[in-house]
């Protein structure tokens, strides 16, 4: 594949096709109200910040509106207000992704549900996982061996197996592509020459994103959000079922090419032999249940 500037993934990429995948907008007339849909670019890329820190304070749409736009388009790669030139809060995020994976995910959850349409016969989701692949695929200046923790439990899959996936947890597969940017592309400016290949511009006005990513992958890819978050109880999940799904997804390369790890912070075992003892006798009492391990 010849390495050239286009296409390139990176935040102002990730986001422009994020964007495309929006919940319906809100009625001109209710705009008019002065009531905002809480959709606007500033309000996405706030979303987007807390992912990374969940503390994450909005500055504001009058101090994010420019930034958001600059950012969008790959004019800047950080600055005030934006984190991603910030060591700290990059490598906390890379640490809780991986030590702490389900808070993490539940955040881009928490995203998925305030920003996009899921689940419905347009299909933005869809559209959405496959312009992201196909993003990957193109972007010369990721190795093949490059790992993405993309699976429902955080496990990792390499670029190069990201052509047998046909099965997709969305807040998993977005946060596996976030983390690779907010880690591994900081230089934010590589992916300008993508967008002004999608958004042309207009003398002046709105750009509008033209692009045609993913419209070449014709297979069906199955997107799915429901049942994630952790049990605020037990914080248990089917991880065992996951590691299935993933591996049954890059069936078209053997498991230790494709499949590069298991979920980075959780372990399941089923009926395990637990001994409840008690009193000075050492009375011993078996008790089989099933239990899930959370490693920190």
């Amino acid at each position: 594949m010849t390495n050239t500037g286009y296409p390139r993934l990176c935040g102002g990429t990730f986001m422009t096709l994020v964007l495309q995948a929006l919940l319906q907008r809100k009625k001109a007339r209710e705009h008019y109200k002065g009531e905002s849909d809480k959709l606007n670019d500033p309000d996405v890329l706030v979303g987007l910040i807390t992912v990374i820190n969940p503390d994450y304070v909005d500055p504001g749409k009058a101090a994010l509106k420019t930034k958001a736009n600059d950012y969008k388009s790959c004019k800047l790669s950080t600055g005030q207000y934006l984190p991603f030139g910030d060591r700290l809060a990059v490598e906390v995020f890379d640490q809780r992704v991986h030590e702490d994976y389900l808070s993490a995910r539940n955040d881009m959850s928490n995203f998925v549900s305030n920003f996009l349409e899921t689940g419905t016969k347009l299909g933005k989701d869809i559209r959405l996982v496959k312009a992201l692949i196909d993003l990957v695929e193109q972007d010369g200046s990721i190795k093949d061996e490059a790992e993405f923790l993309i699976g429902q439990e955080g496990q990792t899959v390499r670029k190069d197996c990201f052509k047998s996936l046909d099965r997709v947890c969305l807040p998993s597969f977005l946060l596996g592509i976030w983390h690779f940017i907010v880690v591994n592309r900081k230089n934010n400016k590589i992916g300008r020459e993508t967008y002004d290949a999608w958004c042309p511009q207009s003398g002046g006005g709105t750009r509008v994103y033209e692009g045609h990513m993913g419209e070449n992958i014709t297979r069906v890819i199955e997107v799915y959000t429901s049942n994630l978050k952790e049990d605020e109880s037990t914080g248990e999940n089917d991880t065992e079922d996951s590691n299935e799904q993933v591996e049954e997804n890059v069936n078209g390369k053997q498991e230790e090419e494709c499949w590069a790890g298991a979920a980075p912070n959780l372990q399941q075992i089923n009926n395990p032999f637990t001994f409840v003892q008690y009193g000075n006798n050492n009375t011993q009492i078996g008790y089989v249940a099933s239990q899930t391990i959370i490693k920190k």
